[in-house]
């Protein structure tokens, strides 16, 4: 079989050109480590361990990350050949069953037991983040992830990122200019944490992600649970950690899916000494009311997200501005003290403003 053939078969298979070159290269050594199928396969750090990972999964090679440095073993042919046959005998009931019920995503609540399976549930939420996401894990696994937080990113969804022990003393923080929003460092190991678009949540038992022995994580979606975690972690455990990087300003105007990543904005362009005005879509907490704030003066704003903090309590996260002749507050999600909820806020620089 010549190697062109080969490399038809694989991509008629499903895989992916990445994949394929990964793959080429583990076949060449039998065994080889992660670092050196960077070096030879010509694809990216950020990528080849997630390559790794899902050649793993089809039964083609064994990933063995429980050791220093990762390694990564072919499978034998007769191995790799009855897993995908295996695969492709189930493949026709698998598609029924998938149809007729419903989608795992759709699932409120998941135990999950597996290791290798709780990072790929990590990346496929982030994947679908379309607004916000917030990261607590430790620096040792956190390469893990950089692919899809760095894509999470570029679609324009805010990524606040909270890395904590272990492995934080050989962590290198560059790595956070590309794949996050706010980024903090504690040298602590709280429960690794996921929430997306305060629908999606997974915690797990700390060490589960990086030992890979005994534990269990729990995932949930539409679930409430996920804004109150995410709320807890910046209340408390964001706010000890050290602040290591934070994105440059967005050029305005500029609309936000939450206040919550205008604040940040806002926040910037506060401290460079430009004024903005704001137009919000937000619900009267008072009436219910839906109405629009429009092109109102931002005059302060309160947040718990950067150094120095401005919030006078741990969860406060709000913009006063001037509507009708008076000074009204405006919240996030679930908003309780604030007179108005944002739904939707767009932001512009003041006229006359430098």
């Amino acid at each position: 079989m010549t190697r062109d053939r080969l490399r038809e078969n694989l991509r008629l298979l499903g895989l992916s050109a990445k994949e394929i070159a990964v793959y080429l290269t583990i076949l060449d050594h039998g065994t080889v480590t992660v670092s050196r199928v960077v070096d030879e396969s010509d694809v990216s750090q950020r990528h080849v361990y997630q390559m790794c990972e899902q050649l793993d999964e089809r039964g083609l090679v064994v990933l063995n990350d429980h050791v220093r440095p990762s390694v990564v073993r072919a499978q034998r042919a007769d191995s790799a050949v009855s897993s995908i046959d295996a695969r492709l005998a189930e493949l026709e009931a698998d598609i029924e069953s998938e149809l007729a019920d419903q989608d795992v995503a759709d699932l409120e609540v998941e135990l999950i037991k597996s290791g290798q399976t709780l990072a790929k549930r990590w990346r496929r939420d982030i994947d679908a983040a379309e607004a916000e996401v917030f990261i607590c894990l430790p620096a040792a696994v956190f390469d893990r992830f950089t692919d899809a937080l760095a894509d999470a990113l570029d679609r324009g969804a805010a990524v606040y990122v909270l890395v904590t022990d272990p492995g934080l003393d050989a962590f290198d923080t560059a790595a956070l200019e590309e794949c996050a929003t706010l980024a903090r460092t504690w040298a602590y190991e709280p429960q690794p944490l996921l929430t997306v678009d305060r629908e999606r949540m997974a915690l797990d038992d700390p060490g589960f992600l990086v030992g890979g022995g005994d534990g269990s994580a729990i995932s949930l979606t539409r679930s409430a649970v996920t804004g109150n975690l995410f709320s807890t972690y910046l209340g408390n455990f964001w706010r000890l950690a050290t602040e290591v990087y934070r994105c440059d300003r967005d050029p305005l105007p500029q609309s936000y899916p939450t206040l919550r990543n205008a604040l940040v904005q806002a926040t910037l362009y506060e401290r460079a000494g430009v004024d903005l005005t704001a137009t919000i879509t937000a619900r009267d907490m008072t009436t219910g009311e839906i109405v629009e704030l429009a092109s109102v003066p931002i005059l302060e704003v309160r947040q718990g997200l950067m150094d120095p903090f401005s919030n006078e309590f741990p969860i406060e996260n709000s913009v006063h501005v001037g509507h009708d002749g008076e000074v009204v507050t405006v919240g996030g999600v679930s908003a309780v003290i604030e007179d108005y909820e944002a739904m939707d806020i767009r932001l512009e620089r003041a006229p006359q403003s430098e």
